[in-house]
């Protein structure tokens, strides 16, 4: 079984189906997908949870390639709800969903292993070869940041894809230090800079993993975050992987038109 952990709203729901279809194609095994989610609509009244009908639409389609598989939805509301209404980092330019991630570890039905992926991601690749990688030792296995180790340092990581090893996280009880620092500390990138500044036991993985350009022949995991437009004037792009004509016009990618083909009918229908 793999396992994989998603964190979210309502809107990223076409993120993570795609995610799904394109893991699926690639990786006939059991799947065990979490979903963590939350209703923060006090805060944005567009912040509405993933809901049940979504869960199981998603959960139908994967268990047309492995009947074991199965997607689990987690909501958090009153514990999340209190922290994040309580952060200097509670509006920025990221989605406080993404800080879901940190509350992993206090989820009871939570496997000790699994794969944290944020929503834009694509898989060009089986996931099973991230699964199978041995981090019985470390709190996270990371994939360095494509921008970030250029301008911030050169061993800052990306916190879009994430080997998580939850008993050693509570052991070190990193998440909470993150969240304690994302309390009190306003910053650009608020769980991402934390995890980097106090993540002390990470293996560091090859970029196919968190592929943060066009996809290689390697590349496994493809990672749709922001990317450098020109250094001159220095301007960011940020096409995800549901702009599907973006995707094949601008970044000229085709690795998923068989993917976007079905996409579009399920839409259809």
């Amino acid at each position: 079984m793999i396992n994989i952990l998603f964190g979210g709203n309502h809107k990223v729901y076409d993120g993570i189906l795609l995610c799904l279809m394109s893991m699926t194609k690639h990786c006939k095994d059991e799947l065990s997908i979490y979903i963590l989610t939350a209703d923060i609509t006090e805060l944005n009244p567009d912040f509405k949870p993933i809901e049940e009908e979504q869960r199981k639409f998603l959960e139908d389609y994967i268990k047309k390639t492995n009947q074991k598989s199965k997607v689990t939805l987690i909501t958090l509301d009153k514990t999340f709800n209190e922290w994040i209404m309580s952060s200097e980092n509670k509006l920025n330019t990221y989605t406080p969903f993404a800080f879901l991630r940190l509350f992993a570890d206090k989820v009871k039905d939570l496997p000790n292993k699994i794969i944290y992926m944020d929503t834009d991601i694509m898989c060009n690749g089986n996931i099973k070869e991230l699964f199978d990688i041995d981090i019985e030792n470390y709190e996270l296995g990371v994939v360095k940041d494509r921008l970030g180790k250029v301008f911030i340092k050169h061993n800052y990581f990306n916190s879009g894809v994430l080997l998580m090893n939850l008993d050693k996280i509570r052991e070190t009880n990193l998440f909470d230090r993150v969240k304690d620092l994302c309390l009190t500390k306003k910053m650009a990138f608020p769980d991402q800079s934390a995890l980097n500044k106090l993540c002390k036991y990470k293996l560091y993985l090859p970029r196919k993993f968190n592929e943060q350009g066009n996809p290689r022949k390697d590349t496994v995991i493809q990672h749709f975050c922001k990317r450098l437009k020109s250094i001159i004037p220095l301007t960011t792009i940020n096409i995800k992987q549901w702009e599907i004509e973006k995707v094949q016009k601008v970044y000229k990618i085709h690795n998923y038109d068989d993917i976007y083909e079905q996409y579009k009918s399920l839409n259809k229908n």
